[in-house]
């Protein structure tokens, strides 16, 4: 087998979801590369820029420092030239279009998107690249089979090219719940409901802040975790008066969070993935989400929902989970959906196309 390189370019950005997925899939790579006979395991190195911003965990793949590892003129110039003898995976939605023998994997085809948020700069860069990168591959991988149609309707990458790679979701349990976050928030004995925050209009928050600016949700209360209430209004969304901003939290205090919810709320115009409901459904969370983009690929009959659209249908979904039967019985389907995405799965997979793809 020729060598693999993992382009680790990523790892110079802060801790965003692509680039937790980028890290978590070479993790779980290389615990199966460890668990392998020796003899057996191909060459496989990570290349990691040495300014970096969080570092990998490993055991078999060997990490190799390079000094301008964080530019985009490494990853298109010369990152080609120190892989030109293997196959080189890229796992964060860039890679050198120079370099032939390559997987890309694209998390989604937002940046195409009218109502994306990204910079206009951005956009145009992704737009003109993008699809160079993906037909310079030898395979795409995606999250969802639903971002594989986008992925071709749109012109990036044909059908014929690209592959499922689903993400997982038990991360969650592996850390305890830090139930302190309830007390810090006054959420002890107080029925809520939880939700990310975004201004990015593809989010749609809004039409949450509105089901409960009314008031006919309490006492159910509004907890948003992320975006804060200034970037919320910056964006002109307005947020009603008594909702519980709770910040940016680990993954022990979402862990309690999504414990402790009577729902969690995901209304998202689109997703290429959507990993918060499964979270929430490994924590024994209900959740209401929209039938948009990728959501209900992933969730199926395990969630509820309500229209993007109507602040109304979201108190109805809502409310319906005060029925004992019917929380039981989503709380049961949520459970037993979640399952099925693993982290170990991911790997597994993704291995498996490394291997084929790096044999001469």
């Amino acid at each position: 087998m020729i060598p693999v390189y993992f382009n680790g370019k990523f790892y110079a950005g802060g801790l965003n979801g692509v680039h937790r997925v980028s890290d978590r899939l070479i993790r779980e790579v290389d615990t199966l590369l460890a668990n392998m006979p020796v003899a057996e395991r191909p060459v496989v190195r990570l290349l990691l820029p040495r300014k970096r911003q969080f570092e990998p965990q490993l055991r078999a793949i060997e990490a190799i420092e390079q000094a301008e590892g964080h530019s985009q003129k490494w990853e298109q110039m010369i990152l080609p030239r120190v892989a030109a003898d293997g196959l080189l995976v890229n796992l964060a939605n860039l890679a050198p279009i120079r370099h032939r023998r390559k997987i890309l994997l694209l998390h989604d085809a937002q940046f195409l998107f009218p109502d994306s948020s990204y910079p206009w700069r951005q956009r145009l860069g992704y737009r003109l690249l993008t699809p160079r990168m993906a037909r310079s591959s030898r395979v795409v991988l995606t999250v969802s089979d639903y971002s594989r149609q986008m992925l071709d309707l749109l012109g990036v990458a044909p059908r014929g090219l690209t592959q499922l790679l689903y993400n997982g979701s038990d991360h969650i349990h592996e850390v305890p719940a830090d139930t302190g976050v309830l007390d810090e928030l006054g959420l002890a004995g107080t029925p809520y409901v939880l939700m990310f925050g975004s201004p990015k209009a593809y989010k749609n928050v809004d039409v949450v802040f509105v089901a409960f600016a009314g008031k006919q949700l309490a006492p159910l209360r509004l907890v948003v975790v992320g975006g804060g209430k200034a970037a919320h209004e910056q964006a002109g969304l307005v947020p009603p008066d008594d909702v519980i901003w709770a910040g940016g939290v680990n993954d022990a205090r979402l862990r309690a969070l999504y414990e402790g919810a009577h729902a969690l709320a995901f209304p998202s115009r689109t997703e290429g993935f959507g990993l918060p409901p499964l979270e929430a459904m490994r924590c024994d969370c209900p959740a209401v989400v929209s039938p948009a983009g990728a959501i209900p690929e992933v969730c199926r009959d395990a969630a509820l929902y309500a229209d993007v659209d109507d602040p109304a249908s979201w108190r109805t979904a809502l409310r319906q989970l005060d029925d004992p039967d019917l929380r039981a019985a989503k709380i049961a389907a949520g459970r037993e959906r979640a399952h099925g995405f693993t982290w170990s799965i991911a790997g597994g997979r993704l291995l498996d196309v490394l291997m084929e793809h790096a044999a001469y």
